[in-house]
């Protein structure tokens, strides 16, 4: 009630269209589940060179230069009956057929209707691979996108997404790079390969949970939990197991998004487990509630009930206070985190 209701009322915001002109900011979009975009964002097509082609007796370089403020690239190269491979020193000459790989935009609009298109299988026969990979190398931190796109192992290499933390951040020149970054690139394989060892490691996706992980973090918290206890006044409390679970499965999410091959759970199981564990946490806690509600209210009177409201809004506002007037929060962050808590 307060974070929907009342909170949006004093913030004089309506929740939909905050949260859709957040996700706009942030360059996300929304699609139904099980739909996905015919429109493609790279794309890799076969042209002929004519002899009147401005690119005649250039080098492979030199024409992907024309262009320095797109990734265009050229991999292949049909002359007569022979592929060959798109060296930096090959000079184009009339009647070459080039592979080209560029986003589709530049496809369209710059090179359509300047060459003529040809379907060659074999030549358009070109492995691709998709892969994510987890940023380690320091030198690549600390650089923008723009700086990241000039490196030699970029050739022919395009990023589809990048992600800090599990959140998406958008793509664009200025975006500067860190360490524990997960970038999700796109290529021929041999040149996402050598990508992935300039970058860091490639993380695989695993159907497998880490149960070595798992069972430390549960005995290494149930452990804490017993043994740590601090004096408040003339009462010891003590953390108890189920804190102390809490705590090393906080760690334990922490350390993953440094390294996301730290502690692999597939998410369905995550899943699982948060729906469960939420409804049974609930369960419990009005199954040992409910019987002495009303004769704890019966004793004490409305004031445990008003008490209990008073106990349990009074952090939601004061989050609330400081994260508008202090921090200056985004609304729908601030009542994301306000209800998470």
């Amino acid at each position: 009630m307060w974070c929907t209701v009342v909170a949006p009322a004093l913030l004089k915001i309506d929740l939909r269209d905050e949260a859709l002109k957040l996700e706009r900011s942030l360059g996300m979009s929304r699609a139904k589940p099980g739909l996905a975009s015919a429109w493609r964002k790279f794309e890799l097509r076969a042209y002929r060179l004519d002899e009147h082609s401005p690119l005649i007796g250039s080098t492979v370089a030199a024409a992907e230069a024309r262009l320095p403020e797109h990734r265009l690239f050229i991999h292949r190269i049909r002359r007569g009956e022979r592929v060959l491979q798109a060296e930096p020193g090959t000079i184009l000459a009339p009647g070459d057929v080039i592979t080209i790989s560029a986003p589709r935009q530049i496809i369209v609009e710059l090179i359509g209707s300047r060459a003529e298109e040809v379907e060659d299988r074999e030549l358009l026969d070109i492995p691709l691979i998709s892969a994510d990979v987890f940023l380690i190398n320091a030198k690549l931190a600390g650089m923008n996108l723009q700086e990241a796109s000039q490196q030699d192992w970029t050739h022919g290499l395009y990023l589809r997404s990048l992600s800090r933390g599990g959140q998406e951040l958008p793509i664009a020149p200025g975006v500067v790079l860190q360490r524990g970054d997960l970038l999700r690139i796109v290529g021929p394989e041999p040149v996402v390969e050598n990508a992935a060892k300039n970058i860091g490691v490639i993380v695989a996706p695993s159907n497998s949970i880490d149960f070595v992980v798992l069972g430390l973090a549960i005995f290494f918290g149930g452990v804490v939990g017993v043994l740590v206890s601090f004096p408040v006044g003339s009462i010891k409390i003590a953390l108890s197991t189920s804190v102390g679970t809490l705590l090393a499965g906080l760690l334990v999410g922490h350390l993953r998004t440094l390294d996301p091959r730290f502690g692999r759970i597939p998410d369905g199981a995550i899943s699982l487990m948060t729906s469960l564990g939420l409804a049974a946490f609930v369960g419990l806690t009005g199954i040992h509630a409910g019987p002495i509600f009303l004769s704890a209210l019966r004793d004490s009177g409305i004031s445990l009930l008003l008490g209990g409201m008073v106990v349990t809004l009074l952090p939601q506002i004061v989050g609330f206070c400081f994260g508008h007037f202090v921090l200056r929060m985004n609304p729908i962050l601030l009542l994301g985190g306000l209800t998470g808590a």
